[in-house]
C-alpha cells in the first residue's frame, strides 16, 4: 500500500465496536459507577461473557464469536505449536522488538501516552508493569493451544480487547489534547501495524535468534495472528495471508509512521524500566537495552531516543560465555542460546510477580508451563 492509502486508514475506526461503545456511554447519564463497570468487566474476567452489562452486549459476544470462514483450523495448529515450543523467545520479542517497533510510530505512540498505562506516575512502575503483563497474558490467551477454540480463552479476550480499544478512542476523543493530525485514536493503520508488530516481527525476531523456521511455519504463526486481527476488528485486506505479505505490508506501516517523539521516548523508557525490575538483582540490568539496541537496529534505535552505537559490553560478553562453554556454537548460536536464557528468566519473573504483596494474575496453562519449564 502506498503512503495516501495508509494515511487515509488513519481516518477509518471500527464502526461495529464503536457503535456499541457510544450507545452504552450515551444511553443514560454518565457517571462513575457505569464506567468502571464497563472497564472491569472488560479487564478482569478472563472467558466468561460479564454479567450485569446490557442485552445489546450480550449479543455483541455471542454474534462475533465464530471463527471467520477462511480460518484454517490446521495452519492455526501450526501457529499454536510454534508458540508452544518458543513460547518464552516469542514472549521475549514482545518486550524487544514488537512493542518499541510501535512505539516508534510518533503518532500512534500517543494514544498508549495519553492512555497513561504503559508510562511510570511519580517513579512509581506498578501501572507500567501491569499493562505490560496483561498484554503478555493476551497473547498467551490466544496462541496457546485451543486457544481459538470452542472452549478456549482467546476469542474473548480478543472481544474484549475491541471493546477497549472502542472505549478508548471514545474518550480520547472527546479530549481537548488529541490533535486530529494523529489521526483517529487506534485507527485501521495503528490496528494494522500492531497487528504486524505482534506476528511478522516477532516471526522476524526468532530468525535473529537464530531459530531456523520453515515457511510453513511462518504462515502457520501469521494465519493465526490474521484470525486474532479478524476478532479485534482490523479491516480484512489489512490482515493478509502469508509471512512474505504481511510482512511487507508491516514493512510499509513502519516507514510511513516512523518518527521521533516524546511519546514514543518515555515509553520506551519504561520499557527498559519494566524489564531491568523484572530481572533479578543489578547484575544483568544492561541486558534490556542491549536486546533492544540490538533487535532494533540504529535506526528506530535512534527514533527512540536509545543512542548508538551500544555502548555496554555485557550483552556481548555473555553472549562470548555461552559460545565458549560449547566449543560447537558459532556466534549465531551463541546469541541464541543467550536469548533463551534472558526470555526465561524474563518470564519467570513474570510468572512470580507480585503487587502490593498479592501475587499478579497471570495465567500459563499446565501444557506450556511443562513445555518451557516453569
Amino acid at each position: 500500500m502506498n503512503s495516501s492509502e495508509l494515511r487515509a486508514l488513519r481516518k477509518e475506526t471500527d464502526p461495529l465496536a464503536d457503535e456499541i461503545v457510544t450507545k452504552y456511554f450515551t444511553e443514560s447519564a454518565f457517571d462513575r459507577e457505569k464506567t468502571m463497570l464497563f472497564f472491569d468487566a472488560l479487564s478482569k474476567n478472563s472467558d466468561p461473557i460479564p454479567a450485569g452489562l446490557p442485552d445489546y452486549l450480550e449479543k455483541y459476544f455471542y454474534e462475533t464469536e465464530d471463527l471467520p470462514s477462511w480460518a484454517d483450523k490446521n495452519k492455526i495448529a501450526k501457529g499454536e505449536q510454534l508458540f508452544s515450543t518458543y513460547g518464552p523467545q516469542i514472549l521475549m520479542m514482545l518486550c524487544v522488538k514488537s512493542l518499541p517497533m510501535a512505539y516508534s510510530c510518533g503518532d500512534g505512540a500517543q494514544v498508549l501516552y495519553k492512555t497513561g498505562r504503559l508510562i511510570e506516575q511519580n517513579g512509581v512502575i506498578d501501572g507500567v508493569n501491569r499493562r505490560l503483563m496483561e498484554t503478555t497474558q493476551f497473547v498467551i490467551s490466544v496462541a496457546q493451544e485451543n486457544g481459538l477454540g470452542p472452549q478456549g480463552k482467546g476469542i474473548r479476550t480478543a472481544q474484549k480487547v475491541r471493546l477497549m480499544h472502542a472505549s478508548i478512542r471514545y474518550f480520547l476523543g472527546k479530549g481537548k489534547d488529541w490533535d486530529p493530525a494523529w489521526g483517529q485514536p487506534i485507527n485501521q493503520e495503528d490496528m494494522a501495524g500492531t497487528l504486524q508488530s505482534f506476528s511478522s516481527l516477532v516471526v522476524e525476531g526468532l530468525g535473529q535468534s537464530s531459530l531456523k523456521l520453515s515457511q510453513e511455519e511462518k504462515d502457520a504463526y501469521i494465519h493465526l495472528w490474521r484470525v486474532v486481527g479478524h476478532f479485534i476488528g482490523v479491516k480484512p485486506e489489512l490482515c493478509p495471508e502469508g509471512y512474505d505479505v504481511a510482512y511487507s505490508l508491516g514493512e510499509s506501516i513502519f516507514n510511513d509512521q516512523q518518527k521521533p517523539s516524546d511519546a514514543g521516548k518515555i515509553l520506551a523508557k519504561s520499557l527498559l524500566d519494566f524489564m531491568e525490575y523484572m530481572l533479578p538483582g543489578n547484575l544483568f540490568d544492561s541486558l534490556p537495552l542491549f536486546f533492544l539496541q540490538t533487535y532494533m537496529g540504529q535506526k528506530t534505535s535512534e527514533v527512540l531516543g536509545l543512542g548508538w552505537p551500544p555502548k555496554n559490553p555485557l550483552g556481548y560478553f555473555m553472549e562470548r560465555i555461552f559460545k565458549d562453554v560449547d566449543s560447537h556454537v558459532d556466534d549465531d548460536e551463541g546469541f541464541g542460546k543467550l536469548v533463551a536464557y534472558f526470555a526465561s528468566k524474563l518470564l519467570f519473573s513474570m510468572d512470580h510477580f507480585y503487587y502490593g504483596g498479592k501475587k499478579a494474575r497471570f495465567w500459563i496453562p499446565p501444557s506450556l508451563r511443562e513445555n518451557w519449564r516453569l
